[in-house]
């Protein structure tokens, strides 16, 4: 998630402050990052992603966005070595949004690249050792149990430069693999929306739809109903009318930005068999 620590993880196990892109893949967007460093004479290659529940970007842009830089990687043959997961354990619940990207982490690895994930704790200087391993043990016992069984490891980080290099040893050694978003992609040509993780957005941007257009409907009887009412209250009603028009308005960006995406990929596959003098039955 957005705040857990990721950037400056990776600037303590590279030493870099700057943290400026070190090897690019033509379609990585400026939102993510790829920072390079040796360890132990090996180089690793760290890719910082944005987080979901971002303050500034939606889910399915942050989803597009990491799917675009994977889809990438695919078609290069770059494979992973392993997935850094970061929870604040300053954090003193899980929240839904911690539980639904949990669920996203999850679709987009896939079960099997799950032996090849560490899930990290950061930020324990924020709580006492008491707090932090209370939390850690709720963690590992309901929300984190699954992917734990799954061969996911279990790492505190805190917060220097060797416990972040100790983290980064974990997966040095792995098998590189695909994730599970690059093979539905890439190896069965899927579109976004029709992978497990893109379904997950859809499903979310429907609901969000249902209920954005459902207290459209109740804001406007309400204002119908408080013609009477003061200036003061009048003009309250028409702002938070007019925010929630905004919010159905990102809502149904997404929705398109997903629908055209499907699309793009369909003409794809369609001037690709047309190239090779086939023909495309609709």
């Amino acid at each position: 998630m957005t705040g857990s620590g990721k950037t400056t993880f990776i600037s303590k196990v590279t030493g870099r402050k700057d943290l400026k892109i070190g090897h690019n893949l033509t379609s990585c967007t400026r939102d993510i990052e790829v920072v390079e460093t040796k360890i132990n004479g090996q180089t690793v290659r760290f890719v910082d992603t944005p987080g979901f529940s971002d303050t500034h970007l939606s889910d399915t842009e942050v989803l597009q966005m990491i799917a675009d830089y994977l889809a990438a990687a695919y078609k290069q043959k770059m494979k992973l070595s392993g997935i850094i997961y970061l929870h604040p354990i300053s954090d003193n619940r899980v929240t839904h949004h911690s539980t639904k990207n949990l669920e996203m982490f999850r679709y987009l690895t896939g079960e099997k690249n799950l032996k090849n994930v560490v899930l990290a704790t950061s930020m324990w200087d924020k709580v006492t050792e008491a707090e932090g391993t209370q939390r850690e043990q709720e963690l590992k016992d309901k929300f984190w149990k699954l992917l734990l069984t799954f061969g996911a490891k279990n790492v505190r980080h805190n917060g220097t430069p060797e416990s972040a290099v100790d983290v980064a040893k974990l997966l040095l050694k792995n098998e590189p693999f695909y994730l599970q978003l690059q093979e539905e992609m890439g190896k069965h040509n899927l579109p976004l929306k029709d992978t497990k993780a893109g379904g997950k957005v859809m499903e979310h941007i429907l609901q969000m739809k249902a209920e954005h257009q459902r207290e459209l409907a109740e804001m406007d009887n309400l204002i119908k109903s408080s013609a009477q009412e003061s200036k003061t209250v009048i003009e309250a009603l028409h702002e938070e009318y007019q925010r929630q028009v905004d919010a159905l308005q990102q809502t149904l960006q997404d929705e398109r930005r997903m629908n055209e995406q499907d699309i793009r990929r369909l003409t794809e596959r369609i001037n690709a068999l047309e190239s090779r003098g086939g023909c495309a039955v609709m």
